[in-house]
């Protein structure tokens, strides 16, 4: 499947080859993601990213499938073994690789793409992808690769001690996997941010004690009434947007924390406010998705020993097929996570389920 700006549409292109350090993988799931939004509706295409002649820019960067190529050079993966990769790919070699900085990859690594097709290429395959464990299911360890770790990233770069109290804003995946995150890691108090019913329900069901709608009152005097006046050790941000920062910083405590790991998908940049509440005597960082073999060996273990279970975000199963129409349910904000399968009557089944 591609995209030219706008548009999404499925087009036949032979099975990929894999080149040095590379794999190749034959998709078993696939996922959309809200960076897919943005680079659909947000993101001018640079023509540099593309092959001469393409039809568009290959899409999809959070899959799991079975190795079925070996590029030279390639030793830890083999072929038939289970996989998951990780979004952004990383060389392995670099300074800020070695320095375990793999998302900040200065060798070559880029954000993942063309998954959400029946066979997708791994660069850097030794570094951006792992095996999964024989008793995980594709679904169990899906979001390892992306929204998973960015959300338990946002959590884990806020430092959280036990008992800190955690603002998210915004239950969309990635706010939801940090709820489940604060949760997981030890919070006390974690309030959620949202105003879409089916979303608090889900923020609820994954560790949230509190759910404020911003839409109805005013969110801060709402969070500092359940802090107290001091304020919330931690507020996420998982939107991307200039008035949930706004708000971050407020509801934070000095010498508190906001993480950020909003998309703030074409906005030309965030402003900090100035004052009394503001980030001054707060620190303030902004990451994206941790990335790496490593990382995902790390998340599958959680997954597999420590109860981590981000299946129920999965709303919608549909073929491949049909990714054009999972685009556009997905825009609607009726799904929180589609999942694309190969064109097999189950999953024919589930799309007309869906």
């Amino acid at each position: 499947m591609k995209t030219a700006q706008h548009e999404v549409r499925m087009v036949e292109t032979p099975v990929p080859v894999p080149a040095e350090g590379e794999v190749v993988v034959r998709m078993t799931s696939s996922a959309l993601c809200g960076t897919d939004m943005h680079i659909l509706d947000e993101s001018p295409l640079n023509p540099g990213m593309l092959p001469a002649g393409a039809p568009g820019l290959p899409m999809g960067h959070e899959a799991v499938g079975i190795v079925v190529a070996i590029g030279a050079g390639v030793r830890n993966l083999h072929e038939g073994q289970r996989v998951v990769a990780s979004c952004l790919t990383a060389c392995g070699r670099c300074p800020q690789c070695l320095e375990g900085q793999l998302s900040a990859c200065s060798g070559g690594g880029s954000l993942l793409f063309g998954c959400q097709a029946n066979y997708f290429r791994v660069p850097f395959a030794d570094v951006g992808a792992a095996p999964i464990p024989d008793g995980l299911s594709d679904e169990q360890v899906l979001f390892a690769g992306d929204i998973m770790s960015t959300g338990l990233g946002a959590i884990e770069r806020a430092e959280l001690k036990f008992g800190d109290s955690v603002v998210v804003f915004g239950q969309g995946p990635v706010g939801l996997c940090a709820t489940a995150g604060a949760r997981a890691r030890g919070a006390g108090l974690v309030i959620a941010v949202e105003s879409v019913p089916e979303r608090a329900e889900m923020a609820r069901r994954l560790g949230a004690n509190v759910v404020i709608d911003p839409t109805v009152g005013d969110p801060v005097s709402a969070i500092l009434e359940l802090t107290g006046p001091i304020g919330a050790d931690i507020a996420v941000e998982a939107v991307g947007l200039q008035q949930t920062m706004d708000l971050a910083t407020r509801v934070v405590r000095r010498g508190g924390t906001v993480s950020s790991v909003g998309v703030y998908g074409g906005l030309p940049g965030v402003m900090l406010p100035a004052g009394p509440s503001s980030f001054y005597h707060r620190k303030i960082v902004f990451t994206l998705c941790p990335s790496g073999a490593a990382r995902l060996q790390q998340l599958m273990r959680l997954v597999e020993f420590g109860g981590l279970d981000l299946t129920p975000l999965i709303t919608h199963r549909m073929p491949l097929s049909q990714a054009p129409e999972a685009y556009e349910l997905f825009r609607s904000r009726k799904a929180l996570k589609i999942v694309l399968l190969p064109d097999t009557a189950d999953a024919i089944s589930a799309g007309r389920k869906g």
